[in-house]
């Protein structure tokens, strides 16, 4: 898969190589199937930046089969933003809760989707121990507390993956 469609959002470019992990994901509260890219990278002063960027399904490589829906999954893709979802899947925000608590709460669901994909693979887990890969940011997160070892979270939309040999 070369390039996906430009977002027209705009947004900040970011682009890196390392593991990737892909996985059809999504669905609940009438949400279609995302392709969910996980990936980190070390950020400087120590800690680890989680890189969330979803893209539909049907953009990405065929070769990877996460444009089949799941037998359990939603069957149509997706295409409003990763943090519209994570939102549907999280309680509504608390009124003492603040704007930054929230989306810090909603970054922290979708870390935990990405981290526990690699942990205990789903079927059709698409895992490349080495790839270039690129993005728009949507979101930079600054965590006040470590979540599952990173400390910021990058989201945003997928616009490239490129399988590299090692």
């Amino acid at each position: 898969m070369a390039a996906l469609p430009a977002d027209t959002n705009g947004g900040q470019p970011l682009t890196g190589t390392g593991r990737v992990t892909l996985l059809r994901t999504g669905g609940g509260a009438g949400f279609g199937a995302y392709a969910l890219l996980y990936t980190t990278r070390p950020v400087p002063g120590g800690g680890v930046e989680a890189i969330l960027a979803a893209a539909r399904p049907e953009d990405t490589d065929p070769v990877w089969d996460l444009r089949r829906p799941q037998r359990c999954g939603p069957q149509a893709s997706e295409k409003r933003p990763l943090m519209s979802w994570a939102a549907a899947l999280e309680t509504d925000r608390r009124k003492s809760e603040s704007r930054a608590a929230y989306d810090q709460r909603l970054a922290q669901t979708l870390i935990r989707i990405g981290h526990n994909a690699r942990s205990i693979p789903p079927p059709g887990l698409v895992d490349l121990p080495l790839a270039t890969w690129g993005l728009t940011t949507e979101h930079l997160i600054h965590l006040t507390a470590r979540h599952l070892g990173h400390a910021v979270a990058r989201i945003g939309r997928l616009v490239a993956v490129e399988p590299k040999e090692e």
